[in-house]
């Protein structure tokens, strides 16, 4: 559901009857529906002040900002004014056009893999074993009379020739991605037709296509999602400081640390894993490597034709593939365990950003929005303390306004104590009605898995290192 907007003559949507419905959507205290609030400069403070009121008692809000959203729209779909004064929000957080909303998420690129691949093939390198999957560097060659020959040590000989292999393989990658995209979009309204969204859909009666695989007049776009940029962007600085800068142990060494889960290096991974220079602590050196992986990710997607008549657009959104791809993908040099979670959207890793909030928005303006333009969302976790009172609410609004106007389109919160949520774990009789954000929707707590209970309560303890 959405709220919020702009009239014609300039003032905003807001009104009585949106009070009400505030009122009634805190009131009821709802997982679902999402609602989805368009903000921009003429958005009264007393709708401000009862959203972030809702939104620090944990209900289901996420703040959209239509400046920001407006930059994306003009650029890739070519949006009049009147077009983005009208876009309507769906899904999670996602924003279009009125006429062009059936855009389709065809798939999840797993930034953090090509580092532990890459680490692999230099350890597989090292100990003369053949390398990870079949790497290009370190390959196993067999000459004519059929002997093996020790495969070639990484030609990465400092930190840039590291980067610049990243950077192919995660263009590769994405690459890949978008043309298996491409393939079986071809046959999304035969696998997955969707009869009643056709039936209210005008041009795709008038044209007989499918309402949500081609039947918009405009639109008809696909969205590829990066997962887990944060990380990537603080395994690659410890690549960095690790190998290339201090020598501590060389990349093969590394690898074989990384292959052990960390084993008999806890030290090195404490150090690490509480460095400051991480994505999320405003660091120059992060930021600006992480423009440059959004730079890359987004080259081979964004404006690229698809097969449906509309074309891709990269999108910092992840949905639970942060959890699910970070099970599947093994200890990096951050201080990352295997199977543990990545960084969500494009926020921090859980528990990086010890800078706190100011730093955190201003690390995401260092990149250029608009290279994200299906999404662009940060999920801030904030200690009650600081949400408390009319100066919590203050301090809300302003972290809201500062990401809209660095030109950030979507930003939502989760405010919990850890004691908190182990107390509703303790008595889940006492928070019947508790909800948490696992990323672009809410949840109870008594319906998750204690399993994942013990992750939420993992997260805000680590939100404390940021106070």
């Amino acid at each position: 559901m959405g709220l919020g907007g702009t009239k014609k003559d300039g003032t905003s949507e807001f009104n009585h009857v949106s009070k009400i419905i505030l009122e009634v959507m805190d009131e009821c205290d709802l997982a679902t529906p999402k609602f989805l609030v368009k903000v921009a400069p003429n958005t009264p403070d007393w709708a401000l002040d009862k959203m972030m009121d809702m939104a620090r008692r944990h209900r289901s809000i996420s703040f959209i900002g239509e400046e920001p959203t407006a930059r994306a729209l003009k650029k890739w779909s070519h949006a009049s004014d009147e077009d983005c004064r009208t876009m309507v929000v769906r899904g999670c957080y996602e924003f279009g056009l009125r006429d062009s909303v059936n855009g389709t998420g065809v798939g999840h690129v797993n930034f953090l893999k090509p580092v532990e691949k890459m680490l692999a093939e230099a350890a597989a390198a090292g100990a003369g074993r053949p390398p990870y999957q079949n790497g290009h560097a370190g390959r196993v060659t067999l000459p004519d009379d059929g002997r093996a020959v020790a495969p070639r040590p990484p030609d990465w000989p400092d930190f840039a020739a590291f980067k610049a292999e990243y950077l192919r393989r995660l263009a590769d990658v994405t690459d890949r991605c978008r043309k298996v995209a491409f393939e079986f979009e071809k046959v999304l309204p035969e696998v997955n037709p969707a009869n009643l969204m056709t039936l209210s859909t005008e041009h795709a009666l008038k044209t007989h296509r499918d309402g949500f695989a081609n039947g918009c007049p405009r639109g008809n776009n696909s969205s590829i999602l990066a997962v887990g940029p944060g990380t990537t962007v603080d395994a690659l600085l410890a690549v960095k400081e690790i190998v290339y800068e201090k020598k501590e142990m060389s990349l093969a060494e590394l690898g074989k640390v990384m292959a052990a889960d960390w084993k008999g290096h806890e030290p090195l991974r404490l150090r690490m894993l509480r460095s400051k220079r991480k994505w999320g602590n405003n660091d120059p050196e992060a930021n600006a490597l992480g423009a440059e992986l959004i730079d890359c990710f987004a080259g081979q997607l964004n404006g690229k034709p698809n097969s449906k008549g509309g074309i891709f657009l990269a999108s910092g959104h992840c949905a639970r593939q942060f959890i699910i791809l970070g099970e599947k993908t093994g200890a990096t040099p951050d201080g990352r365990r295997k199977g543990e979670e990545m960084s969500k959207n494009l926020s921090p890793t859980m528990g990086a950003d010890t800078e706190g909030a100011t730093a955190l928005v201003n690390t995401l303006a260092a990149s250029d929005v608009t290279k994200l333009p299906a999404d662009y969302p940060l999920d801030m976790m904030l200690h009650p303390s600081v949400c408390h009172g009319k100066k919590g609410l203050e301090v809300m609004k302003a972290l809201v306004r500062q990401f809209h106007r660095n030109g950030g389109s979507v930003i939502q919160f989760t405010v919990f104590s850890a004691e908190e949520l182990r107390d509703a774990q303790a008595h889940p009789e006492k928070y019947e009605n508790l909800q948490v954000r696992v990323c672009g929707w809410n949840v109870r707590w008594n319906d998750l898995s204690k399993s994942e209970q013990d992750a939420y309560i993992r997260r805000a303890e680590n939100v404390m290192k940021g106070y």
